[in-house]
């Protein structure tokens, strides 16, 4: 008898298990593939060492994976400062706009929509204190009616894209205010919705010198690192290889899981594959399967370039508009991620619903051939990779299901779950509310 299976071994299951393990819980994972980790991967190919997918973390400073590592990791990962964020529309680059301020003077957007996109920015985090959530209003509601240039819309929505997934039509506005919610919720104080006004307001004044990613670094030697930092510091069995056929259930109440070799007992089962998916192993209400099914995940194409000379000269990313791309040269963190002399970098790009997976790498490779002609001669590597980043993208008209299922002491978590940040963020934010949950 376990107090806890886990189904998956990625970030989401195995940060859960080892705030279980850590006070002092018997936790089963049950991993179908051979290598821990899920989609935090990082492997070597002719000397380099490539990431699934370009990798940031956020909120490092006082995030919830930050609140993690202090309380329950043996072996901490060490991060890099990630440097400024720039802004590419063809030959002209920008640094990105972080404050007020410096949006008042953000020239690849006519005068006129950054008037129009500021009066719209301080209405709506008014509006989001007196208790909006703004939760199914869509980027583009706010914006269709005001006569936008149509290079501000194509900025808007790259933004959306690689923020929530989706398009400015889809993407939820409430994932804009997120990081003001962030810091901005305090206990034992009087608050209006959940906020605490004075936290929100100050956050709002930051807005006006906010000076960049300040809290966002890379982990030295590949994304890897944090799965190798956790597995170090739990105590759990561990069964890889091993699928979940079943989750076994007797009066509404979980009892264990059924594998393709055997049947493990369990007093609470933590479920963090796609939520989506969960009704494939068990039966659930209909009304409740309607809703994870209704979950879309985000599909990414990403290129990895090996060159022979330094393309990208600064420490940072790089948003490109024309394709819509994010840039990491991740071997300007960590030269040792690339031979020496070598530079590594990670193309990033969302793919849409339905898609040609060779005509898409056409046009992504174009793309790049398009910023910078002479590229090809220079390339000494080149791999591809589909990744599904995020298993549900922020969008409107989606709620997120949260921890709990209508079965008891059957859980949900992952980056499915949750409506807060992104990536593993947002991982572990669910693993934070999973444990109050459960307490």
């Amino acid at each position: 008898m376990y107090d806890a299976i886990i189904i998956g071994a990625g970030i989401s299951g195995l940060l859960s298990a080892l705030v279980l393990s850590k006070n002092e819980k018997k936790v089963l994972i049950l991993e179908k593939q051979e290598k821990l980790g899920g989609i935090c991967q990082s492997y070597k190919i002719n000397g380099y060492t490539v990431d699934n997918g370009p990798h940031i973390i956020t909120r490092l400073e006082n995030g919830p994976l930050r609140k993690l590592i202090i309380q329950y990791f043996d072996v901490s990962p060490d991060f890099i400062y990630h440097g400024e964020y720039y802004v590419r529309d063809k030959d002209k680059y920008y640094s990105f706009p972080w404050n007020l301020k410096s949006f008042s003077t953000f020239s690849l957007i006519p005068r006129k929509d950054r008037a129009v996109i500021l009066q719209i920015l301080i209405s709506t985090y008014g509006r989001r204190l007196m208790g909006e959530d703004f939760l199914n209003t869509s980027v583009y509601d706010l914006l269709e009616k005001r006569n936008i240039n149509k290079t501000t819309m194509r900025f808007v929505d790259t933004l959306c894209y690689f923020m929530t997934g989706v398009d400015s039509k889809k993407a939820s506005v409430a994932r804009f205010l997120d990081s003001l919610d962030y810091k901005s919720k305090s206990k034992g104080i009087i608050t209006i919705h959940g906020i605490d006004p004075q936290a929100y307001l100050s956050k709002i004044i930051k807005l006006l010198t906010k000076k960049g990613a300040e809290d966002q670094g890379y982990p030295k030697g590949g994304i890897r690192t944090i799965i190798n930092c956790i597995v170090q510091s739990l105590n759990a069995e561990i069964k890889t290889g091993e699928e979940v056929k079943e989750i076994l259930i007797e009066n509404n109440t979980v009892i264990g899981v059924k594998t393709q070799k055997r049947e493990y007992k369990g007093k609470i089962v933590i479920y963090s594959g796609y939520a989506s998916e969960l009704p494939n192993i068990v039966e659930v209400p209909e009304d409740y399967e309607r809703e994870l099914r209704k979950l879309e995940k985000v599909y990414t194409l990403t290129l990895w370039l090996g060159l022979n000379k330094k393309y990208f000269q600064r420490r940072g990313s790089e948003i490109w508009i024309d394709p819509k791309c994010w840039v990491v040269p991740v071997s300007n963190y960590d030269p040792d991620l690339a031979p020496e002399g070598k530079q590594l970098v990670g193309f990033g790009f969302v793919l849409p619903k339905e898609y040609n997976l060779e005509e898409e790498k056409k046009k992504a490779l174009d793309g790049i051939k398009r910023i910078f002609p002479e590229i090809e001669e220079d390339i000494d590597f080149m791999h591809w990779q589909v990744l599904v980043p995020e298993k549900a993208a922020w969008s409107i008209n989606q709620k997120m299901p949260g921890n709990v299922t209508p079965i008891k002491n059957l859980y949900l978590v992952g980056t499915d779950t949750t409506e807060k940040s992104m990536g593993i963020t947002r991982a572990s934010y669910s693993v934070l509310d999973l444990m109050e949950v459960i307490k």
